[in-house]
């Protein structure tokens, strides 16, 4: 059995999908209220628990012999923030891990964490990776850079209003990851000797400029390259004016500063070579990326895979019993 954390989010649920696709029993650590029901295809289990709550990562990993950690926080909320989630509740799942004699963790972190300094989306990240060696636990950690899917969100920006601020340094190596190439380098890191106890800097098939990634983001997709340069002290200036709106929003673009400005490319040849498989294109990753449209955004997709509002792992098919005749569950979190 794998359990998956961050199994509803843009990376996790295309884990969920890559393991259960080479027939792996998955288990989905997922919060109660979470939209969940887009990966009810998959046939993967869930058990409903809470990264801040460390009685139920435990009971969560009762018969799980591998953890992928694909958990994170995009803007924090209240209490989930970087520090109770990316830290605090990754050194509590990898402690209840060594209790219940896991074989293998593995941990997407991101290649920010040598270089975003003490901005919290990367110390927090640090932290779990410093908690997870000294566990003494099995372990593959992964540090992938910019996702595809980060430009076809600029993207989106261009093709609604027109233009978009392209954020960080332009000149910045990167080499952006297809979600699913990633996915497949989480299945393979499961019991993958070449990588056993490491850190590993990954990316995609092929290194370029922030400024190019973005402009073949835009051409593959038949879209103007509209852009305004906002660098880093640009943006960490408009995020020290958003602090009386809430920290979280001074956070958020220290993050982006790092992530835009840091050079993470790699070699794309030793990746596929390490990991055994073959990497997509960057063209043909930004046309599916941009395609993408997460099932949350779907009016229809619940109605077509709908859940027992009970949080069990139940299975209706679509016209076999309606929404509003299901029992109320919990009311799902605000945060």
């Amino acid at each position: 059995m794998i359990l998956v954390t961050g199994a509803t989010g843009r990376l996790g649920n295309q884990v969920v999908r890559v393991l259960r696709s080479v027939g792996l029993d998955v288990r989905c650590l997922v919060r109660k209220g979470s939209e969940y029901f887009w990966l009810n295809d998959t046939g993967a289990a869930y058990f409903f628990g809470d990264l801040r709550d460390p009685t139920s990562l435990s009971r969560a990993l009762n018969g799980v012999q591998y953890v992928v950690a694909a958990h994170g926080v995009w803007v924090e909320h209240t209490d989930n923030d970087h520090k109770r989630v990316n830290a605090e509740g990754s050194i509590a799942l990898f402690e209840a891990a060594k209790a219940r004699g896991v074989q293998h963790v593995v941990y997407v972190s991101c290649a920010g964490v040598a270089t975003g300094g003490e901005v919290p989306a990367f110390s927090s990240k640090r932290a779990a990776e410093e908690a997870l060696v000294a566990s003494g636990l099995s372990h593959t950690i992964l540090r992938p850079g910019l996702f595809v899917a980060n430009f076809a969100d600029l993207a989106r920006r261009v093709e609604k209003n027109g233009n978009v601020f392209l954020p960080g340094r332009a000149e910045a190596r990167v080499s952006p990851i297809h979600t699913r190439d990633l996915a497949l380098m989480c299945l393979a890191s499961l019991d993958l000797p070449a990588v056993k106890d490491r850190i590993v800097e990954v990316g995609g098939a092929e290194a370029m400029t922030v400024g190019e990634a973005f402009s073949r983001m835009c051409r593959a997709n038949g879209l103007p390259e509209a852009s305004w340069k906002l660098p880093a002290t640009g943006l960490r200036a408009l995020g020290r004016l958003a602090r009386p709106l809430g920290r979280r929003w001074t956070n958020r673009a220290d993050e982006i500063a790092v992530e835009y400005s840091t050079d993470s490319a790699v070699d794309g040849a030793e990746m596929a070579r390490l990991f055994g498989i073959p990497l997509t294109s960057f063209d043909e990753a930004a046309r599916a990326a941009f395609a993408e449209r997460h099932p949350s955004e779907d009016p229809t997709a619940r109605e077509e895979k709908v859940v027992h509002r009970q949080f069990t792992a139940t299975i209706y098919e679509p016209g076999v019993i309606r929404w509003e005749d299901l029992p109320d569950g919990p009311p799902p979190r605000r945060d």
